[in-house]
């Protein structure tokens, strides 16, 4: 084994000698050479430690062998006859040899310099500080060049800077190029020690764009942070290079830094400014990426001139196609960089210039030289031997065959070919610094979202950039999904549209907080699946947009149906647009109100029982439009007329939504609907009634019905019948003599009780009792009220339910329509039944006692059974109910108030300041202009719900 001698053995030996103990020897102990340390001479011993060496002692103490008064340091010229002739170099003369020698001189020997040779004499290899290195460096033999610069760091650091920079070329000229900036980085650190700021902040500038490279802007963050701390004592020109890096690396990573910054950063750049060609590639790219042209238009000269000083090399080519390729996507002209690309790029460029212009004929809706386009560059990759980007474009070409409705054949030939392509290998144009689209949904799930952000940033410039289309469609949707997650709904709303996800965007909807949403119409020019995405969510959101902007999508909306076509999916736009409209009509201008209903005069006119895709957008727009422009009611009631005549769902859509249209000229509703009602029509026959028009035509049929459904019900063993016209039969039964509606309730309440019927069909049981009891006598009323409250306080099941597959998680097919809450609707239609005091107490009593176990559906006929009695009669403390977690309870407090404010004086502006919009709406309707109401109603004025504000004015008018 070789022997191992201590270090302040070696300090010692080597601090007190400058040259070979033999006498007239003047050979050196170190050899420095190209900044490394080689000692040159040999340790050898006075006193041997083995039995058979030379001038061995057994009385010498063992321990003392390896120690520094029993060794000397001899050139490797004297240092074998020394020990070969024992008996010629005798102790003695050794030991006054070893006196001469440490009495040459006396000095520190520096850490690096003892360090090497200790490492020599010790035999040691050295060990380089971080283990990534250790197989490239020592392949390289550069491992001691490594260690010594390590090792100089602190003493020398200037001298440790350049071995780092040797080492570092020797690398970057190597297979093992992406080690060197571990080495580069080490070399700014001893660069900063020597104080050599400015090429340490070059250098860092240098490394923190490799940074950015790789997809790493934490250390660009690093670099740029470092360069901060000594920036005062570099040039200018440095700092303008170290802003641009900062402004990149920064974007995708913090979100307070945006693109008009990198902008900014690059625009106060130079010519030879380290690092400005990346700063504007990064500029230009992420603008594409975002979509910020505007950021481009004002630079093109400038980035264009910059891209044409690129180097002819390859890698300068593909740079300066980078820009390109940004530029003529900023300008919309393509057709220089098109007919340049053969003869001009490389392959893999030319191919990846084809695939860019196809993502924008794409993106302009230029379907069929998309396609084309594609396939330009899919076969320039196979050519290139990139096949990821192959495959990626054939997705990519899939994806927009499916927007556009062009598949042919089966697409997933189209998956099939892309991932034998993906299982041949090759590179791709672009490479991924990481699997991203993985990493991004990882740290989704574990709810990191800085870290999800910055992945999605990355993942959706490598897709854009790389013209992975279809990738792109998916990173905007993880963008959604991510800022839904965080409630950042703007930004959620714009990712879910640019991905064209429809479902999403009416997910979205539904769980959105009870705040303005902001959100404009797209532009004219935008993909047809972005603005189908837009107009369906403006469906499901319109309630919250502010009127300002329900007024810009009427106008988007209406100039989308009167300039195009209803079409075909997967393109059409029409039928979006006419259900976006609908949604928004409340805000519509008298002028597209009248185009509107220019559009669909003859919408409504055609065969009973026939139905159009349009229907339930048209009824709900013509109620909207007849209560904002009066003048228009004529026109809208006899459309609303003619959907009634229809008698399928769209008429009982029109006489729920224009019930109040039609009873303002019930003249004209009569002449309009008596001889549909008179041919059996039951909506023509509901609308008489509800509209207090001549109700003659309307009695045949009530009979008819009200006959049927007082008869006794047969059961039918396996048969289920789910859903019933009883509530239609109730409004009918208004109309006949009290003889009928005693026998229809009657029958309503035996049916109530049958446990064979579903539970939704005796509800609609207990609703046609609540339409028509109250009308009966008081005999009769008091009569249905005890059975009522009996059933209430002791509600039967159903024996049988309707549903499948709800409490299976992995069940593709679910039905369940629950239970509806019996006992609460029971004390509900008692309450409207009542009509004595005692009886108002006794529904109070049981609400009361019904109420802590209820769930939404049964607090809300609860509250709606409270509303029943009248405000002399109510006994419940009102203000606690105002502070009800459930919504409909403290409905029910708002309507109390307004009842009769001056009991409770604060309640009201309480109620106006609910977080649940159902609270003001129920507050609105109830309000009257009286004084007591005034405070309330000028918060409620103020809010940011068009309904409520509605209401408001409906309840003053």
């Amino acid at each position: 084994m070789p022997r191992t001698y201590k270090q302040t053995v070696i300090k010692l030996l080597f601090g007190t000698a400058t040259h070979c103990a033999y006498p007239g020897c003047d050979a050196k102990l170190i050899f420095k050479d190209r900044g490394l340390y080689t000692p040159t001479v040999e340790i050898a011993h006075i006193r041997s430690e083995k039995p058979d060496g030379p001038r061995y002692d057994s009385s010498y103490p063992s321990e003392k062998i390896n120690d520094f008064e029993n060794l000397l340091l001899l050139c490797g010229q004297h240092h074998p006859p020394v020990d070969q002739h024992e008996s010629a170099y005798g102790v003695v003369e050794l030991v006054e040899w070893k006196r001469r020698q440490a009495q040459q001189i006396e000095r520190p020997i520096p850490r690096a310099e003892l360090a090497a040779i200790e490492r020599v004499l010790n035999d040691a290899r050295p060990i380089a500080s971080d283990a990534v290195l250790r197989g490239p460096v020592a392949h390289l033999g550069e491992a001691e060049r490594l260690q010594q610069a390590e090792e100089r760091v602190s003493e020398a650091p200037g001298e440790a800077a350049g071995l780092f920079d040797q080492v570092a070329a020797a690398l970057e000229a190597s297979p093992f190029a992406q080690h060197a900036s571990i080495v580069r980085a080490r070399q700014a650190k001893a660069l900063e020690a020597a104080e050599d700021f400015e090429a340490a902040a070059k250098l860092r500038v240098e490394l923190g764009w490799r940074s950015y490279r790789s997809g790493d802007p934490f250390s660009v963050g690093q670099h740029v942070n470092a360069i901060v701390r000594y920036q005062n004592h570099v040039q200018q020109t440095t700092v303008r290079s170290a802003s641009g890096l900062s402004a990149a690396g920064a974007f995708g990573y913090d979100r307070h830094v945006t693109l008009e910054h990198l902008a900014s950063a690059f625009d106060s750049m130079q010519g030879g400014d380290i690092g400005r060609i990346e700063c504007g590639l990064t500029l230009a790219e992420q603008a594409i990426t975002w979509r910020r042209m505007d950021l481009l238009t004002a630079r093109i000269g400038g980035l264009t001139a910059m891209a044409n000083d690129t180097p002819t090399d390859d890698a300068g080519l593909a740079l300066r196609a980078r820009i390109l390729m940004c530029v003529a996507e900023a300008s919309d002209d393509w057709s220089e960089l098109v007919s340049s690309a053969r003869h001009l790029y490389p392959p893999r460029v030319t191919a990846w210039i084809a695939a860019r212009h196809a993502r924008y004929l794409t993106l302009g809706k230029q379907s069929d030289q998309a396609i084309q386009r594609w396939l330009d560059a899919i076969d320039g990759a196979i050519q290139a031997g990139v096949n990821e980007s192959a495959a990626a474009w054939l997705y990519s070409q899939r994806g927009t065959r499916m927007r556009f409705g062009k598949v042919e054949g089966d697409p997933n030939d189209l998956h099939r070919l892309a991932q034998a392509l993906k299982a041949s290998g090759g590179g791709s144009v672009l490479s991924e610094p990481a699997p991203l689209a993985e990493r991004a949904a990882l740290r989704m799930l574990d709810q990191k979202w800085p870290d999800a952000l910055q992945f999605l940033h990355q993942y959706l410039y490598h897709s854009v950039i790389s013209a992975s289309w279809e990738a792109e469609q998916a990173a905007h949707v993880r963008f959604g999904d991510l800022f839904a997650a965080t409630g950042v709904a703007e930004e959620a709303i714009r990712h879910y549209v640019r991905g064209g996800d429809s479902k999403k965007l009416e997910q979205f909807a539904k769980k959105l907080p009870d705040r303005p949403v902001h959100f404009h119409p797209p532009a004219g020019d935008a993909p047809h699946w972005e603005r189908i995405a837009s107009f369906r969510f403006a469906k499901a959101a319109a309630s919250l947009f502010p009127a300002v902007v329900a007024s810009e999508w009427s106008e988007v909306a209406i100039n989308e149906l009167t300039s195009t076509a209803p079409g075909s999916w997967p393109t059409d736009t029409w039928y979006p647009a006419f259900d976006a409209f609908a949604a928004v009509a409340d805000e519509a201008s008298w002028s597209e109100a009248e185009k509107f209903l220019d559009l669909t005069s003859g919408y409504l006119s055609r065969e009973p029982g026939t139905h159009h895709r349009t229907d339930d957008a048209h009824i709900s727009a013509l109620a909207k439009i007849g209560e904002s422009h009066p003048d228009l009611q004529g026109r809208i009631l006899l459309m609303l007329c003619d959907a009634i005549k229809l008698g399928n769902e769209v008429a009982q859509q029109a006489v729920s939504e224009g019930q109040e249209i039609l009873a303002r000229d019930s003249a004209t509703t009569g002449v309009q609907l008596a001889d549909a009602a008179g041919e059996g029509n039951v909506q023509a026959a509901i609308a008489l009634i509800l509209a207090d028009a001549d109700r003659t035509s309307a009695i045949e049929v009530a009979k008819m019905h009200v006959a049927r459904d007082s008869a006794p019900r047969v059961h039918i063993p396996g048969q289920m019948t789910l859903g019933t016209s009883l509530r239609q039969s109730a409004v009918l039964a208004t109309v006949l003599e009290e003889s009928a509606r005693s026998s229809f309730v009657t029958a309503m309440m035996v049916r109530l009780r049958d446990r064979r019927d579903d539970a939704y069909n005796r509800a609609d049981a207990l609703a046609a009792v609540s339409t028509v009891a109250p009308s009966l006598s008081d005999e009769m009323r008091d009569k249905v009220f005890r059975e009522l409250m009996d059933f209430a306080q002791g509600p039967t099941e159903s024996e049988l339910s309707f549903g499948f597959g709800d409490d299976d998680p992995f069940s593709r097919f679910k039905v369940s329509l629950g239970a509806p809450p019996l006992a609460a609707r029971a004390a509900q239609v008692a309450a409207k039944v009542g009509h004595r005091v005692e009886q108002y107490d006794d529904v109070q009593r049981l609400t009361l006692s019904l109420l802590p176990s209820a769930d939404d559906g049964a607090s809300f006929a609860l509250a709606s059974g409270l509303r029943e009695i009248p405000a002399e009669f109510l006994r419940v403390s009102v203000p606690p109910l105002a502070g009800h977690s459930n919504r409909w309870i403290r409905c029910f407090a708002a309507i109390s108030w307004a009842r009769d404010p001056q009991r409770w004086p604060d309640l009201g502006v309480r109620l106006a300041r609910d977080p649940e919009p159902s609270v003001r709406y129920a507050l609105a309707d109830a309000l009257r202009p009286v004084p007591e109401h005034s405070e309330v109603r000028n918060i409620l004025g103020t809010d940011h719900r068009r309904e409520v504000r509605r209401r408001i004015e409906r309840g003053h008018n």
